[in-house]
């Protein structure tokens, strides 16, 4: 069959184009069963008609004696009883054969096509409720049917029965997940509802692009993180932006942003120990986006014991300490054994050893005030 609007080949079986969404009228089938019924009720008529001057009960009969009379009385009183009785019969039959043909046509009018029938013409008049009806007895001859389905989710939204809609128009999306008509349907449902939550769900089953801008309309877009939650070693620098350029507000312990939020405005710095930061966009109309959630687990890399060369021992020749500095670190020493990172010189070169017996102490500080062990190491320097 080719759809008159577009010109589409549409399969058997469809009320609807699939490609336009035009609506094809069914003309149920003629009731050959009625035509032969009436047909037979003709022939009845004839046959009784025939039957009835075959009796010759309208000939012209010569009178008899008494007794015969008397005879021809008892033989008419049975004849008439007999007569009645075939009447009686006749009505009956006539009356079964008259709901016959009254019951096949109020059945056959309630039939899945002539009713599917009924149902698009009612709805394409706006008569949604009258349609209702029509789709609903429809869907009770044929519960797998996708088009009575698909129709009774489309009346009861325009009746605002948006609950009901909700539920027949998720079982049409079964049958085609790409429908993007249905999931306009089912968003005008939701928001209906004020169920955002269920928004975003139907969103995350999206199957392209051009049925995720559908929810354009009725969802506001969450903050974007810079850098995704998961595993540091180093400060996380984070910052929150939206393409919409909403405000956005936010929380470092995990609360809702919505209540306890603090407006961002500065990127948000992330030092060691695990944070979980939750995000909201708010737009001038006063609506918020979802609250969008991410984990910052940091653990700083453990500073190592200072490498010092050379090494511990005695010297007879004057030498000099070199110590190994990571990148971004500074190292301080002491030569009495004292905490190098309370009273430690700051080592910029190498140095030389003292003379005497001396206890060299380092510490390596890191860029975030992390120290590492300290390094202890008896010299003793006699000059020759």
């Amino acid at each position: 069959m080719i759809c008159k609007k577009c010109g589409a080949e549409i399969e058997s079986g469809f009320l609807y184009c699939p490609k336009c969404g035009e609506s094809i009228q069914l003309v149920p089938n003629y009731d050959v069963l009625e035509e032969e019924l009436l047909s037979r009720v003709v022939e009845d008529k004839d046959k009784a008609k025939d039957n009835r001057f075959a009796t010759g009960v309208y000939k012209p009969v010569a009178k008899a004696s008494t007794k015969q009379t008397e005879k021809k009385s008892s033989t008419t009183a049975s004849s008439t009883k007999q007569i009645d009785l075939i009447k009686k019969l006749g009505v009956f039959v006539g009356i079964v054969i008259l709901g016959l043909i009254i019951i096949i046509p109020l059945l056959g009018s309630h039939s899945y096509d002539n009713l599917m029938n009924k149902a698009v013409y009612a709805e394409s008049e706006e008569q949604f409720a009258k349609a209702l009806g029509f789709y609903e007895e429809a869907y009770n001859l044929d519960d797998s049917s996708f088009e009575a389905i698909y129709g009774l989710g489309r009346m009861y939204l325009k009746v605002k029965e948006y609950e009901n809609a909700i539920e027949f128009l998720n079982k049409a999306l079964t049958f085609d997940p790409a429908n993007k008509k249905i999931y306009s349907y089912l968003l005008e449902s939701y928001y209906a509802l004020g169920d955002l939550d269920s928004i975003y769900a139907l969103r995350e089953t999206a199957p392209n692009d051009d049925i995720l801008q559908l929810f354009s309309d009725y969802v506001i877009n969450p903050p974007e993180f810079s850098e995704a939650g998961g595993d540091y070693e180093e400060d996380v620098v984070l910052t929150l932006s939206n393409s919409d350029g909403n405000q956005i507000f936010y929380t470092l312990n995990g609360k809702n942003p919505t209540i306890s939020g603090k407006l961002f405005s500065k990127p948000i710095i992330l030092k060691e120990g695990t944070t979980e930061v939750k995000a909201v966009s708010l737009n001038s109309a006063g609506e918020y986006s979802e609250v969008v959630t991410e984990v910052y687990n940091i653990t700083y890399k453990a500073l190592e014991t200072p490498v010092v060369s050379p090494s511990a021992g005695t010297y007879t020749q004057q030498e000099y300490i070199t110590i190994t500095v990571p990148e971004g670190c500074k190292a301080y020493y002491t030569w009495d054994g004292t905490d190098p990172s309370a009273s430690g010189t700051l080592y910029t070169q190498p140095f030389p050893i003292l003379k005497g017996s001396s206890v060299l102490s380092v510490v390596i500080i890191d860029g975030k005030g992390n120290n590492s062990p300290i390094y202890h190491g008896d010299y003793i320097y006699n000059p020759q």
